[in-house]
């Protein structure tokens, strides 16, 4: 028999389109790993910003809980939030697993009182704002764009689900290990063993330092000391990872190499958008300009133009939207930086 299942979600924290398909996404991933027996939603519905998505809820059976905004008490949508999952621990004994949607690190109290209680929790994020300490205490967590479901867009390409799974090379994994730190860095986090972890694994979920060789990912980090990519420093409580002080500080973003298959994923997009005179761009016509450059996402290790996108979007260097079935992308000016 399945286990019962609460969705608690932040909506302030956590905003999709509310055309992106997610709650679909979000229901269909609660519905694989138990039965939903709770879906609440928290937030100030007379928002702009959330007020599209209501409908979307309300179709798939959300209660939702109006948190009207308040400057003094910004937090009140928290707390609504708090004292509910406290609640469903005593009136619904039955419930095992909550999945709560938000990155939010004040709800680090929350998860660390749902673990006395033997429930499991599962994290959905955005990856752009999320706090390596909040996830860091969930027994699991996820971008909230890992949960968009795939959709029959014009990019045939894509649909080939056959491909074998690229995994990284050992230069790639050195690469992913630096940008998380700088990523970090530019939000003044601090930069410890478990957090960067979770930094790499929400800047690209299938990384595994497992299947490089590395046996934990404490000896992944002593080969990174080893050869000279970063630096540990010991601390009372913890070690902290930071990269050398020579060659990084002054060039970010020449030191931190993106993916050459997502560099040539920007610059196709960026190319087709100038040629078309239009922001957003079809995926399928990125993915055939890309061809024409000699890059073939299917012989990268991101293997579908959608998940490409989703990483890049975590960065923050591209913007996704899908209107039906068809998926669109747009440079962000973040991303166009990487060309000036």
């Amino acid at each position: 028999m399945k286990d019962s299942i609460a969705i608690l979600w932040d909506i302030e924290n956590v905003t999709p389109r509310s055309d992106s398909l997610f709650v679909n996404g979000l229901i269909d991933y609660a519905n694989e790993i138990g039965k939903v027996s709770v879906a609440t939603a928290y937030g100030d519905w007379a928002r702009g910003s959330i007020r599209k998505i209501a409908e979307v809820l309300a179709e798939n059976s959300f209660e939702m809980v109006h948190v009207p905004f308040n400057k003094k008490q910004k937090n009140s949508a928290d707390m609504a939030l708090t004292t509910h999952a406290v609640e469903l621990i005593y009136q619904y004994p039955h419930i095992k697993k909550i999945i709560l949607v938000t990155g939010d690190a004040d709800f680090r109290p929350l998860l660390q009182s749902l673990r006395k209680h033997g429930i499991e929790t599962t994290i959905i994020c955005d990856s752009q704002s999320a706090s390596e300490d909040l996830l860091l205490l969930a027994d699991d967590y996820k971008d909230f764009r890992d949960l968009i479901p795939d959709t029959e867009y014009e990019d045939n390409a894509d649909t080939d689900s056959s491909s074998e799974k690229q995994v990284f090379s050992i230069s790639e994994a050195m690469d992913l290990l630096k940008e998380a730190i700088v990523v970090m860095n530019r939000r003044k986090k601090l930069t410890t063993l478990g957090a960067v972890k979770v930094r790499m694994k929400l800047l690209n979920d299938t990384f595994n330092e497992n299947e490089l060789g590395f046996k934990s990912w404490k000896k992944f980090i002593a080969y990174a000391e080893k050869t000279g990519v970063i630096e540990l420093e010991q601390t009372e409580n913890d070690q902290i990872i930071s990269l050398p002080e020579k060659g990084h500080k002054d060039d970010e973003k020449s030191f931190v190499r993106l993916p050459n298959i997502m560099y040539a994923m920007l610059k196709a997009t960026r190319d087709c958008s100038l040629k078309a005179g239009k922001a957003q761009i079809p995926f399928s016509t990125v993915n055939n300009r890309m061809l024409e450059q000699n890059y073939d996402i299917k012989q990268s290790k991101y293997s579908q133009m959608k998940r490409l996108i989703k990483d890049a979007e975590k960065r923050g260097l591209v913007r996704s939207n899908n209107t039906g079935k068809y998926w669109f992308v747009e440079i962000t000016e973040e991303g166009k930086e990487y060309f000036t």
